[in-house]
């Protein structure tokens, strides 16, 4: 931790006001950082300090039939309780330069450290080799040609609130979240919590929704936010209270083993990632743009009109889509392979 940092309000002291500048914006006309911060003429100062923790709790549940008459399937399932963590350590200084934890660090341990759990990251898999066809007679043999020696194998992942799905080779995130902020003027973090060193946060006013609609352009309510006021002492909100959609995608392997005799076999294959083609959700935009503090709930980059009509995409501005979803899961991919071994 940095035990030189600027301590919240400090922007806004008379006594670190710049009198050679002019601002009216609060924490603009102030002097440089280092001459704010309590070891004047420093920069930061890193101290490695043990408080950290976390405690988290689970169930993990797996049914497993190992393969038995041509079949094997297996199911896994992680279910999780509570994770909970310490905060970022927050400090405030003495005028003799000592320094102690606000006392505000439990709140904002409460508030920041709930880390809201993967709910359910489950993962299935199953084999399928199909009965062949076994017979001396030449017609069935010619089928049994055509028939024998395939298997069927897939893997199926799923995830609920804030964990990963693993299809094919790339994860596709189905992660909670958290909305954010940003001010066209006079709110960066000095001018908010007098602070360079600490940031605010966006206040929750209303239900914004679980995070997850079927409406693309409103995949939370919009109306539910507002941004930091000055004066913040970055508590407004907690972490990860929008849990995202539901994802699952299904991976499926076709495979046939052709004999030529001896050790020489031929093997088809084809694999098919996303199998069903699904188009889950895995990314919004969640940063509402904002004119200044003194207007916190007026958002610049909602893609309405004013009368509430969709904005034409051909002539949205660039960024215009506050709650609008802009990722989705990978297409179907079908790879296909065929092995000579000897």
């Amino acid at each position: 931790m940095d035990i030189n940092a600027i301590d919240f309000g400090a922007a806004f002291l008379p006594q670190n006001q710049d009198p050679t500048q002019s601002s009216t914006t609060p924490g603009a006309a102030v002097v440089s950082n280092n001459q704010m911060r309590p070891i004047q003429g420093y920069g930061n100062i890193n101290l490695f300090w043990n408080r950290g923790w976390r405690t988290y709790h689970s169930v993990q549940l797996s049914f497993q039939r190992r393969f038995q008459n041509g079949v094997s399937f297996g199911f896994n399932d992680t279910i999780g309780l509570s994770d909970r963590q310490q905060a970022g350590v927050r400090l405030q200084h003495n005028a003799d330069g000592s320094y102690a934890i606000r006392a505000d660090q439990a709140e904002a341990d409460e508030l920041l450290g709930q880390n809201n759990p993967v709910r359910n990251v489950m993962r299935a898999n199953f084999i399928w080799d199909l009965p062949d066809l076994r017979s001396s007679q030449s017609a069935w043999k010619a089928i049994g040609l055509v028939l024998n020696d395939w298997q069927i194998s897939g893997i199926w992942s799923g995830a609920r609130r804030g964990a990963n799905v693993t299809a094919g080779n790339s994860a596709v995130p189905s992660s909670a979240y958290t909305v954010g902020f940003g001010y066209t003027n006079g709110g960066g973090n000095q001018n908010l919590t007098g602070s360079p060193d600490y940031g605010a946060r966006v206040a929750v006013i209303g239900d914004p929704g679980k995070g997850c609609s079927d409406d693309l352009l409103r995949q939370f309510s919009t109306s539910a936010f507002r941004g930091p006021a000055v004066g913040s002492v970055g508590l407004e909100s907690g972490t990860d209270y929008l849990t995202g959609c539901f994802i699952s995608a299904l991976d499926v392997a076709i495979r046939r083993n052709i004999r030529l005799g001896g050790s020489r076999v031929i093997e088809l294959r084809a694999d098919v990632f996303n199998a069903f083609n699904q188009a889950g959700i895995t990314a919004r935009n969640t940063t509402m743009n904002l004119n200044s503090p003194a207007d916190p709930t007026t958002i610049t980059n909602l893609p309405f009109n004013p009368d509430g009509t969709v904005i034409d995409a051909r002539s949205r501005p660039r960024g215009a889509g506050f709650g609008v979803a802009t990722g989705f899961q990978d297409p179907r991919t079908v790879q296909l392979q065929i092995r000579f071994s000897f």
